[in-house]
């Protein structure tokens, strides 16, 4: 469900500045801590509340394979909507950042395609602006067919 829009919602996880589409964008929080939850994910700091749910927290330090979030005053976590279209699956999780920095339009002429063979399928491009280099995230291909099973499976422990 692309947005017509061209808004892009940059956030920083280390020194790497990555961006996604504003349609996936649910919320944006200030940190909150986690309440924790066993046999989770190396991925997952927990879960927390959103709405009516309880969504999973994911550190986006970890599940990009860099160092894990480091929670400061300008930590947040944004809320975003997951759709994985090989298992009809949507649901919500919360993701971890170090920073947002930014909301920018581009247009997807604009980025620069990555070839899957050097970047996980996830980072579907790159852009350029005024100074900075963006990874522009496919957020629906963030989590693999497997994870989104054990992330539900998780959930629903929690749902008892």
């Amino acid at each position: 469900m692309e947005d017509s829009n061209n808004a892009y919602l940059s956030f920083k996880v280390g020194e790497e500045i990555f961006a996604l589409h504003a349609s996936k964008v649910l919320e944006i929080r200030e940190y909150e801590k986690p309440r924790n939850m066993p046999g989770k994910l190396a991925f997952m700091s927990g879960v927390m509340d959103y709405q009516k749910e309880v969504i999973p927290l994911i550190d986006t330090g970890v599940k990009f394979g860099m160092e894990p979030v480091k929670i400061t005053a300008l930590t947040c976590i944004i809320v975003i909507d997951v759709e994985r279209t090989d298992n009809a699956q949507s649901f919500r999780v919360g993701i971890l950042t170090d920073e947002v920095t930014d909301v920018f339009e581009a247009e997807e002429g604009d980025f620069k395609q990555v070839d899957t063979d050097y970047s996980p399928q996830y980072i579907k491009a790159t852009y350029s602006s005024n100074g900075n280099f963006y990874l522009i995230l496919n957020s629906d291909q963030v989590f693999s067919k497997n994870e989104v099973l054990e992330l539900k499976s998780i959930l629903e422990q929690i749902k008892g």
